[in-house]
């Protein structure tokens, strides 16, 4: 299986809104560069870059593709702690399993994922009965929810759920929509993932973001 990684980005002011009334959208803007060229060049994405150069992993995301990156952004890395983002950046091994967990093989926009999980959740309509009570008792309303399983390069798989119009990504949420390259289509989110089984080491005073599903022990090689 080939290595991925991801790209990041922070809400451009200029961006146009998307039509599901995510953060931004940068159109046709990037058509022209791949994903590995987005990321170089962006002084938002300078952690990132630094990561996916110290996992060797530039030329396949120079690649041919496609691929869906959930990128997280500069403050996302900002946010692990400096400790714990030189730690990762010495562990070789599990530096490249956390970057291809934000990375799914094929091109998946806002559209298509909301799609799917229209698809994904049809077959429950004969449950739709129970769950409406307890969405009603719970004070929720489900009808424009949509939620994708993904498979990431990781092996790991990733929910993504379209709720009104906010895209999340597990616990991140995406600021900025459908940057369009060559080899791909980037999502930008404001924490980084952490697979199951990588637990990333904290000093005293920093803080992780929350980790979802079984995320403990540690992963010593990449896949």
């Amino acid at each position: 299986m080939p290595f991925a990684a991801t790209a990041a980005v922070i809400g451009d002011e200029n961006a146009t809104p998307t039509p599901t009334g995510v953060a931004g959208q940068m159109d046709n803007q990037t058509a022209n560069i791949s994903i590995a060229a987005y990321i170089d060049q962006d002084e938002n994405l300078t952690r990132l870059a630094e990561a996916i150069a110290v996992a060797g992993l530039y030329d396949t995301l120079n690649g041919p593709g496609p691929y869906t990156v959930f990128a997280p952004s500069n403050e996302a890395f900002d946010a692990l702690g400096n400790e714990t983002v030189n730690q990762l950046m010495n562990e070789t091994d599990n530096l490249t399993v956390v970057l291809q967990y934000h990375v799914v093989d094929g091109e998946y926009t806002v559209a298509s994922i909301t799609e799917m999980g229209g698809n994904q959740t049809a077959g429950n309509e004969s449950e739709g009965g129970v769950l409406e009570i307890f969405s009603g008792l719970l004070g929720m309303d489900n009808a424009s929810e949509n939620m994708s399983t993904l498979t990431t390069l990781s092996g790991e798989d990733l929910n993504v759920t379209v709720t009104d119009g906010e895209v999340m990504v597990e616990e991140a949420v995406v600021t900025m929509a459908d940057i369009n390259t060559t080899n791909g289509v980037i999502h930008i989110i404001d924490r980084v993932l952490v697979p199951p089984g990588v637990n990333l080491t904290v000093t005293e005073n920093e803080t992780t973001p929350a980790m979802t599903g079984n995320q403990s022990g540690l992963v010593g090689a990449a896949q």
